[in-house]
């Protein structure tokens, strides 16, 4: 006798008298419901809570350990998903500039750190960094929180244009969008994407979050086994060298810069094998190997000694050397006849 459909039923279950009567068609009727309202969708705000936790899920099964973040508002999301994973370092730093270098130091051991800012201009301080990070294919991944698609350009507060920001200094960038729970099975890939570039550079991940901002994260999509360790990560550049070059110049010299993807093992063995004196850059780490010479700029800034003593070979590993002094010999060097044969090590 009344007009919904539900306490109708209801009302007829408990006429027949039947506790389980009623519970039947109580169900029944729910069941009717559901089917014409569709299953309950999750909240926006929490779909955006499981997006950050699975992601950050995947790298800490990639190996990721140091996430700097620098406080906002738009960045919420993926700065509570960090924080509540306690394998994960978080290196809180106020201001954008310096945190992006704190990252720049912590990827120097060949695996990337996380990089965390709120929307617009934030962003930008993060430059001087990533450019760095890129001239030294030092791995970061740089995530920079955004507005959603309806703010951008319409002259909103706090929003620039962020997508692409870092441009040819970082070597890969996405802007994926507000995340959707219907998208959910693409989430590690894109973890494991930004990771798998990081291993030769800066990598921007765009993250547009709309309010509100706070969320529940649910149930992670599971693991695929797409992430692996064996992408590069762990050593600089992602280059390693397995052999010692065979080299008979009894006036030879080896140079050893930064970044250059080669075990100090490597290098003594080739030291070892030719007897050339090494010159070690002090951002080789290598200057505790024997016979290294680490007052290479000293010694040559007498023009007699640099002179009397150009080498036949130069072996440089890696980057070209931080001394002026010393990059000025040797391109004296080689203007004058050596060989110059170069191993590893961007730029």
């Amino acid at each position: 006798h009344t007009t919904s459909d539900h306490t109708s039923t209801m009302t007829v279950g408990r006429a027949a008298s039947g506790f389980g009567m009623a519970v039947m068609f109580d169900t029944v009727c729910a069941y009717r419901l559901s089917a014409m309202v569709g299953a309950a969708q999750p909240r926006p705000q929490d779909v955006q809570a499981t997006f950050c936790s699975t992601l950050v899920d995947e790298w800490l099964e990639l190996g990721v350990r140091h996430a700097v973040v620098a406080p906002g508002s738009r960045s919420t999301p993926m700065a509570l998903a960090l924080a509540e994973r306690d394998e994960m370092h978080v290196h809180v730093v106020h201001d954008e500039r310096s945190a992006a270098f704190v990252a720049l130091g912590l990827g120097l051991d060949g695996d990337p750190a996380l990089l965390l800012c709120t929307s617009g201009t934030a962003a930008a301080n993060f430059y001087p960094a990533v450019v760095e990070a890129g001239l030294s294919e030092i791995p970061m991944i740089v995530l920079t929180a955004d507005r959603p698609e309806e703010l951008r350009g319409v002259g909103a507060p706090q929003t620039i244009d962020q997508i692409d920001l870092y441009g040819r200094h970082a070597v890969w960038s996405r802007d994926p969008g507000v995340p959707v729970d219907g998208e959910r099975s693409l989430w590690r890939e894109l973890a494991v994407d930004a990771w798998s570039h990081a291993a030769r550079g800066p990598v921007q991940l765009n993250l547009a979050f709309r309010e509100p901002l706070l969320g529940d994260s649910g149930d992670l999509p599971p693991r695929s086994g797409v992430g692996s360790r064996s992408s590069g990560h762990g050593t600089p550049t992602g280059r390693r060298s397995d052999s010692v070059p065979t080299l008979d110049s009894s006036r030879g010299l080896i140079v050893v810069g930064g970044r250059s993807g080669v075990d100090a093992d490597v290098a003594s063995a080739l030291a070892e094998r030719t007897g050339w004196p090494v010159v070690a850059d002090p951002l080789s780490l290598m200057r505790h190997l024997p016979g290294t010479i680490s007052t290479a700029d000293a010694i040559l800034r007498n023009e007699r000694f640099a002179a009397d003593h150009l080498p036949e070979v130069i072996v440089r590993i890696g980057r070209p050397a931080a001394s002026k002094v010393l990059a000025q010999w040797m391109a004296r060097a080689t203007a004058a006849g050596t060989t110059l044969l170069q191993v590893g090590g961007p730029g």
